[in-house]
């Protein structure tokens, strides 16, 4: 089995690259699956509306998961509890819309899909990973013959050790967040195939897709209000491949993808 997994697709030049870009990977890599973090796709990369979601579905996004802007947009409120094929993080306190986690079926197989927020640098208000984490195996033990995990986190450090943690019960964790791919692919433990950040699907010459310019506005005190716009520009798609064994669902091989226009 290989399983597609998307970067965080960042605004209209990122989602409109991964529709024209998805279907040559498919045609090219074979992905049974393709999951994607769909997080930053609306609005100045905030959220995923419903026409989004369409969109993206339309051109072969199977699963998505979400992150810290899941509900910037409360367009997703139409929607996000009549769709089965989307998380957002478990994590989030005070917050009921939406799945934490889902199983699905392909070919005889249950696959269990979870969404985490990490707690460091991230200013909300978060139940504790580890816990939650936790919490969704043991209320789904005997449910699922494989468990993917999207660790969207900032700090490196957090996510290799709530990976370390779980990599004897997760076959699959990823992360996604700082929008930078990570050169640390490997099958962690001998158990988990794992990659700190897959990256980003958007403008690639830009502040993890924003224009560099309000960024710097914003940062260096110019305007400290000052929106981040969408950056302008060749866009890059981040992704990695993950091959697993079919009888087993142990994690083969994990490969970094990287697509520019």
């Amino acid at each position: 089995m290989k399983i597609l997994i998307l970067g965080d697709i960042y605004g209209k030049d990122g989602k409109d690259a991964v529709a024209s870009y998805l279907p040559y990977m498919k045609d090219s890599l074979k992905p049974d699956i393709v999951i994607a973090n769909g997080e930053n796709v609306s609005r100045g990369g905030k959220s995923l509306t419903k026409s989004d979601y369409d969109y993206l579905s339309a051109a072969g996004v199977n699963y998505f998961t979400m992150g810290n802007h899941t509900f910037k947009n409360k367009d997703i409120y139409t929607y996000i509890d009549k769709v089965n094929n989307m998380v957002r993080p478990a994590n989030i306190k005070n917050e009921t819309a939406g799945k934490g986690s889902l199983i699905f079926n392909y070919k005889g197989k249950k696959i269990l899909l979870m969404n985490i927020l990490g707690t460091v640098f991230m200013n909300m208000s978060l139940r504790n990973p580890f816990n939650e984490i936790e919490k969704i195996l043991q209320e789904n033990e005997g449910k699922y013959d494989l468990a993917i995990l999207d660790l969207h986190a900032e700090a490196t450090s957090e996510k290799i050790v709530l990976a370390n943690a779980f990599s004897e019960k997760i076959g699959i964790i990823f992360g996604t967040h700082t929008h930078i791919q990570t050169a640390d692919e490997r099958i962690l433990n001998g158990t988990t195939a794992y990659i700190t950040d897959v990256g980003m699907c958007g403008v690639f010459n830009s502040a993890i897709g924003a224009d560099f310019q309000a960024v710097e506005d914003k940062l260096s005190g110019k305007d400290t209000n000052k929106k981040f716009i969408e950056a302008k520009g060749p866009v890059r798609i981040n992704a990695v491949l993950v091959t697993l064994y079919d009888n087993t669902l142990k994690p083969l091989k994990i490969e970094r993808i990287v697509f520019n226009n």
